[in-house]
């Protein structure tokens, strides 16, 4: 699975947004270096020219106060737990395709009894 075209337009986007208040802290070389990468790999993921690992994702996400789970579909990538959980079971990803129509507030109520063990 390849990048969606919006993920690196989204990263840049929210870099440049936290520039606002801390210009220099959240220039490529600045975010690059916190993450432990190049400034030239930060700028290939952002130009969309490199898809990034997940944990480069998880990464950046927590840089910029972004939410992981949602840039890692875009970047065709599938969290590790999540991968090894569906090799285990795979009836789960059954379970996946049947929650995934179902309306935002019902969703986390079932994710909580779940999670709570009432179910």
């Amino acid at each position: 699975m390849s990048n969606d075209p919006d993920l690196g337009p989204r990263l840049r986007r929210a870099r440049l947004a936290r520039t606002a208040g801390d210009a220099r802290g959240y220039s490529v070389r600045a975010v690059a270096g916190r993450l432990g990468v190049s400034a030239t790999y930060l700028s290939l993921v952002e130009r969309g020219a490199q898809r990034p690992t997940e944990a480069f994702l998880r990464a950046i996400a927590a840089d910029l106060g972004l939410e992981a789970e949602a840039l890692l579909p875009l970047a065709g990538r599938v969290a590790e737990d999540v991968t090894a959980a569906l090799l285990a079971r795979p009836a789960l990803a059954e379970a996946v395709r049947a929650l995934r129509d179902l309306p935002e507030p019902e969703l986390r109520r079932t994710i909580r009894r779940i999670r709570d063990g009432d179910w």
